[in-house]
């Protein structure tokens, strides 16, 4: 582990701080520069995904700002929203810096899935918010299919490059979301890309507070977390 602990600092390329700790998932604080690794059974925390979980917060330490967080606020975002978007930008880029982290990635993620990590098995997928389900086709999780109309969101996701892409998409959205559900609710209809059903998919992010790093949308969270994303 303290190998692979030297390895996130070289790759973040500052000397963040590493921790193990019980956390349902890994976060990257981005205010106080530390990374949380859960602790799991050994038989469940496999090297892929530990790799994984470093290469995906040792890249929010890179590329996810803390200002984020405050235009977040300012800007009255919704806060899952925007992590899983960010999520799938800072993979990107990470992907594209570390070549060798793709395979990783991969391995990673088809793993968590196998391990049911982003609680979905037995659910009916197309049901789950649009964001939910670009949060599983981002992580890389089979099954996760979209209309025409959804799939222009899947493309701009797979777009954006800076913080200001991924806050302006969150907001667009967000507000597509609200408005299908206020369709839906005055058709008297039921539509999985409403902003409400209850079903989430987790994922890891960065975060502004300890011990958070799941990247649901906030519908399905009914709080409001302060991630750094997530994340």
């Amino acid at each position: 582990m303290m190998k692979k602990d030297t390895l996130a600092k070289l790759l973040a390329e500052e000397d963040i701080f590493v921790v193990h700790k019980q956390t349902p998932t890994a976060y990257f604080d981005v205010k106080r520069r530390e990374l949380g690794l859960p602790i799991w059974k050994d038989e469940e925390m496999t090297n892929n995904i530990y790799d994984l979980m470093v290469c995906h917060e040792i890249a929010h330490a890179l590329w996810t700002p803390l200002e984020m967080m405050e235009e977040v606020i300012s800007r009255n975002l919704n806060k899952g929203v925007v992590n899983i978007l960010e999520d799938a930008r800072i993979e990107k880029m990470v992907q594209k810096k570390y070549p060798g982290s793709v395979g990783i990635f991969n391995r990673g993620y088809a793993e968590l899935g196998e391990k049911n990590f982003f609680d979905v098995e037995g659910e009916d997928i197309s049901k789950l918010t649009v964001i939910d389900r670009i949060n599983l086709f981002f992580k890389k999780q089979k099954g996760v299919t979209f209309s025409d109309e959804e799939k222009v969101f899947v493309k701009k996701t797979n777009e954006l490059e800076t913080v200001e892409d991924v806050l302006t998409l969150a907001e667009e959205i967000y507000k597509w979301m609200e408005e299908r559900s206020t369709e839906e609710e005055n058709s008297g209809g039921e539509d999985g890309s409403a902003g409400d059903t209850g079903e989430s998919s987790e994922g890891m992010s960065s975060s502004s507070e300890e011990g958070e790093g799941e990247g649901k949308s906030e519908e399905s969270k009914g709080e409001g977390e302060e991630d750094g994303d997530g994340n």
